[in-house]
């Protein structure tokens, strides 16, 4: 046999750059093939390559579907080459990589071809580093951003993901590269999964796990005898009528329902959001059961024809799917209210809740007489839920229609109101004209039933929101939450105006009992993240947000907030990325200024005023406040307190934020801030 000539490498430390092709199986042959031709261009035509090549402190390893490269000349080299690759990419979008870089010890041989092969921990860790990433990202080990933070250059750049477990059980601690516009700022998929905290003693993972199983069996227990028996969600009722178009009637009629039990004390009802989740979904009643936490589901459909209404309605045990009880109606329009009470006070009885005389009072009182105006309503109360500023004038027009139908209709007027607030609040029109607006009708929605619950919480929110009534508005979501314990609207809305105040652990309270009663609603996760960011709790207000674009991925005020979360922990790439995903979804209806201000925070002061030009040149609709907060990022205060002045001279609702808006803090040691903010926190 010949005697093979061979070379030996001495063991050595490397700076290793591990690159692998996402999806390259999902490939045709021809495509890898073309892709692999692809990649092998773009890194030889990097300049960190060409210039390592030449030096001889290369060598190259193709991997299949990606490459390996060893660098012996400097430990910036891999990274400098990554970020140059990277680059590249953006005229190959078809190529979506992702790299990892690690410095360790390698060696191998060369073999008489002189082809080189490299093994050792160096190129080993710098693959399981790679494994932890996604598409575009580039993932450091700790040994190579600890030598990477001695330069000033590098350091705003890296990015502490923490722990990652990887292959045989090893973990690893991954530091993230991203600039702007290169690396992605993404959390990887693998950091999201939650990670199992290390006990270093066995003994210790036991008696906590004992602990754990323990409060589970009492919190069981607990939730079965204090709330679960006589807890319900109203799904979403079928609408099997011949014309398809009466959607809104019966989503409507399960709405009202709804409200009709959520009325009821002894009663925990599932609020509309999280049982709506499961429209034209066909999941198992014990199922729902367990994701809602209820005892009992409502199910039903609608069948309506010109002469005739059938409702047929069944309560089902979700822990056995057994029927508890069952009706159907049949019945002409005018009878649907007193059918909605009726159906309240059956499901009431069969699950033996004692009614007391003013909720029987309460479910029998005739909300509408004239079933023509009450259809309008449910039209009108259908088009308000989807949160467009279309459908909110469209909708606020059916509410006008039913009263003009029935001026004692107490549930329009209230409609009405809820749409000039939530214009208001959504910028289509001044808070000016909204409160003048709503006012009458939270009145005469009042004078016609002093205790509708949803009136006394639209009451409450021209208050506080739009009156800096602290005090009358505090007593008002009060008295909606004493008529309806069940209402997560008043619960939702109290916890803003008890964040507003600086009581923040009082606000986490009563969006936890919102939460309670909906449980899948990513509004009210985002209100969470919003009152947490509000206290300077950064790390629990992306969480919240995360959890919230778990349920809806494309939910724009998610964004918004994690973005200013991400700004105020300095981690300018993901808030810039937060911020732009959020005008995506959002656009420029009314201008939003968001960006400009993380930009204003990260000191690129010129793109931020680039854009503060661009929004304000065009546009008369821009926010006083947002400027306000621009002004101080960029530390002129002067100007920020006169645009906190326009803000408050208009009467801008983000002023209700401010004794406790993190954008605003750099101001609160300037003498005329207190005299502004007097204007609004003064009790009235």
């Amino acid at each position: 046999m010949a005697t093979e000539a061979k070379k030996e490498i001495e063991l050595e430390v490397a700076h290793v750059l591990f690159i692998d092709t996402v999806g390259y199986s999902k490939f045709l042959i021809d495509d890898q093939r073309k892709l692999i031709d692809t990649l092998k261009q773009v890194v030889r035509g990097t300049n960190e390559f060409r210039s390592a090549e030449g030096a001889g402190k290369l060598i190259k390893i193709a991997t299949g579907d990606g490459m390996a490269l060893v660098f012996y000349n400097r430990p910036e080299a891999p990274v400098e080459c990554a970020l140059q690759i990277t680059q590249a990419l953006k005229e190959h979008p078809e190529l979506r990589l992702r790299m990892g870089v690690h410095t360790g010890p390698v060696s191998g041989v060369i073999d008489v071809n002189e082809r080189a092969n490299v093994a050792g921990a160096g190129i080993n860790v710098a693959r399981r580093v790679m494994d932890c990433g996604d598409a575009g990202h580039i993932l450091l080990s700790q040994h190579v951003a600890d030598d990477l933070e001695q330069y000033g250059r590098w350091r705003p750049h890296l990015h502490d993901l923490g722990e990652c477990e990887v292959k045989h059980g090893l973990r690893l601690h991954i530091f993230n590269l991203a600039k702007e516009n290169l690396g992605n700022p993404q959390l990887p998929q693998k950091f999201r999964r939650g990670r199992r905290p290390r006990w270093k003693k066995v003994t210790w993972t036991i008696i906590f796990l004992g602990v754990a199983i323990a409060v589970g069996l009492f919190i069981t227990q607990w939730l079965s005898v204090s709330r679960i028996d006589n807890s319900i969600a109203v799904l979403p009722f079928l609408n099997l009528s011949p014309n398809k178009d009466q959607e809104y009637f019966s989503d409507g009629i399960t709405e009202q329902i709804t409200t009709s039990l959520a009325e009821i004390h002894g009663f925990f009802v599932v609020a509309r959001t999280s049982a709506f989740a499961f429209k034209n979904k066909t999941e198992d009643v014990r199922t729902i059961g367990r994701q809602l936490h209820v005892q009992h589901v409502l199910e039903g459909s609608v069948s309506r024809s010109p002469d005739k209404l059938r409702v047929a309605v069944q309560l089902i045990n979700t822990s056995n799917g057994y029927h508890t009880w069952s009706k159907t109606y049949d019945s002409d329009e005018r009878d649907i209210l007193s059918l909605q009470s009726d159906v309240a006070q059956k499901v009431a009885s069969a699950l033996r809740v004692e009614l007391h005389v003013a909720e029987t009072k309460r479910l029998q009182r005739a909300a509408a007489p004239n079933p023509e105006a009450y259809d309008l309503y449910l039209r009108g109360r259908y088009l308000l839920n989807k949160r467009t500023v279309d459908s909110l004038q469209k909708g606020r027009a059916l509410f006008e229609q039913a009263i003009a139908k029935d001026r004692q209709f107490a549930m329009g007027h209230v409609g009405i109101a809820d749409a000039y607030i939530l214009l208001g609040a959504y910028g289509a029109i001044s808070s000016v004209e909204a409160s003048k607006k709503a006012w009458p009708e939270v009145s005469s929605a009042l004078g016609i039933d002093n205790d509708l619950p949803d009136a006394h919480c639209s009451r409450a929110q021209l208050l506080s929101e739009f009156e800096w009534n602290w005090r009358d508005g505090g007593t008002e979501f009060r008295k909606a939450i004493e008529l309806n314990p069940n209402s997560v609207k008043a619960h939702h809305w109290y916890a803003f105006h008890l964040s507003e105040l600086g009581r923040s652990d009082e606000a986490m309270q009563e969006i936890n009992a919102a939460q309670k009663q909906d449980p899948l609603s990513p509004i009210i996760y985002v209100a969470k993240g919003k009152i947490s960011w509000m206290a300077h709790r950064d790390d629990e207000a992306i969480e919240q947000c995360r959890k919230a674009l778990d349920l809806e991925p494309t939910f724009g005020p998610a964004f918004f907030i994690m973005a200013h979360a991400y700004t105020d922990r300095r981690q300018y790439l993901q808030a810039i990325d937060a911020a732009r995903k959020y005008m995506e979804i959002a656009g420029d209806n009314p201008p939003d200024l968001l960006l400009a201000y993380v930009y204003a925070a990260a000191g690129n002061k010129a793109e931020s005023e680039k854009i503060v030009r661009q929004q304000t040149a065009h546009t008369a609709g821009f926010s006083f406040y947002d400027m306000a907060s621009i002004c101080a990022a960029w530390h002129n205060n002067a100007d920020a307190l006169q645009w906190l002045e326009r803000a408050i001279d208009e009467r801008s609702l983000e002023i209700a934020w401010i004794r406790v808006d993190p954008r605003i803090d750099s101001l609160r040691a300037e003498p005329s801030f207190h005299r502004l903010a007097a204007r609004v926190i003064s009790p009235r």
